[in-house]
């Protein structure tokens, strides 16, 4: 594409030998901050380049390398992600970001396509990302309150690109605890999808317990495998989190219970993977890890309950992990898409100063914020 300014960018593929020149790219942008090791580490990034589960764009111009979008693919649950969106500043306002996610949107989403949907999660330090996925025709879903750390704390926002027919697709009707009716009328609100059903299940917030000393176990190859065998004999309570392999198991001294999670070391940002027990409740298992992971430095955790399972969700509540974001048809198997709640913990103090949001963006974050403060102040403060 030719820029007004007489200079030519190229959009393709990125290549084998391009990895030095989008480390390059990601330092100058983010000055070494950027909180996801695919861009920094060699082996990753050219790992990354060469499999099909990644679809990475890279613009050119000259030799130089000025932007860059990478689209995470599992073909096996039909789900893509974008993500690592990156403009040079002297190439900023030409639209390549927009023109990269065109792209990727075009080659892989669609029912006879790798995926039926691609989600993003968009900075919220401008504008500028929220409208360019909402130009791009995602629907707005969901926030993640301080979820990472680049230069500061960031809050991030969930945006999801529908192929066609896929939000028709849902295989079954969503049962959620009671208190979540106002969260769920702003995922509805968005995305015109039938009213969920409503379960009167109380959600008691309790006080700290004894901690549990888990032992850390960081061998990949083993957790992975290890993984695999709970999934295989159905023993996991929480057992999803796409595009995302462990890297740490937290299991209790008699073995009873494990936690499989992915740690950014570098921003102190979690998700959980898998987690099983045989004499915990969940709510307990997710209490305890949590707790424990503080300990660890870890600031923010996610996990992903299933929609038609609402006792989970209501144990995912009792451990004070609150809704940031619905996804609707995520995962797609045989039967059609299944929804599922994004539950989070901050571990740390709170902090929205400088942030940016879309008015669907800010009455997420407002319904975030009540729940917060009814779980944390309201029996010392109630509403009068």
């Amino acid at each position: 594409m030719d820029l007004p300014d007489g200079r030519t960018v190229t959009i393709a593929p990125a290549r084998r030998h391009d990895a030095l020149r989008l480390r390059w790219l990601y330092h100058r942008v983010y000055g070494g901050s950027y909180p996801f090791s695919l861009v920094y580490n060699p082996q990753e990034c050219t790992a990354a380049i060469e499999s099909d589960k990644y679809l990475w764009y890279l613009a050119r111009c000259g030799d130089d390398a000025v932007a860059s979008l990478v689209f995470n693919v599992d073909r096996d649950i039909r789900l893509g992600k974008a993500f690592g969106a990156v403009v040079a500043p002297e190439f900023r306002g030409h639209d390549l970001a927009e023109k990269m996610l065109e792209m990727g949107l075009a080659e892989l989403v669609g029912p006879d396509k790798a995926v039926r949907s691609v989600y993003a999660t968009t900075r919220t330090v401008s504008l500028a990302p929220q409208r360019l996925a909402e130009k791009a025709g995602f629907k707005k879903l969901g926030i993640f309150p301080n979820a990472h750390k680049v230069q500061r704390s960031e809050t991030h926002t969930l945006a999801v690109y529908y192929g066609e027919g896929s939000l028709e697709g849902r295989s079954t009707r969503p049962r959620l605890p009671a208190m979540l009716e106002p969260f769920f009328a702003l995922v509805r609100r968005e995305t015109g999808i039938p009213e969920a059903e409503f379960v009167d299940l109380p959600v008691d917030w309790k006080g700290p317990e004894e901690p549990l000393p888990f032992e850390v176990l960081q061998a990949p190859q083993f957790l992975q495998r290890r993984l695999r065998d709970m999934r295989a004999s159905r023993r996991l309570a929480l057992d999803f989190f796409p595009f995302h392999d462990p890297n740490m198991l937290l299991m209790s001294p008699d073995g009873r219970s494990e936690i499989f999670v992915y740690r950014s070391a570098k921003d102190g940002h979690c998700v959980i993977v898998g987690a099983a027990s045989d004499d915990l409740d969940l709510r307990t298992l997710l209490e305890q890890g949590a707790s424990f992971l503080e300990g660890m430095g870890v600031r923010y955790i996610e996990a992903l309950v299933e929609a038609s399972e609402p006792e989970r969700v209501q144990h995912a509540l009792m451990a004070r992990f609150l809704p940031s974001a619905y996804y609707p048809a995520m995962r797609w198997g045989q039967g059609g898409g299944r929804d599922y709640i994004v539950l989070s913990r901050s571990l740390a103090v709170l902090d929205f100063r400088g942030i940016t949001l879309q008015p669907a963006y800010s009455r997420y974050l407002r319904e975030y914020f009540r729940l917060w403060r009814d779980q944390n102040v309201g029996r010392v403060l109630p509403e009068q």
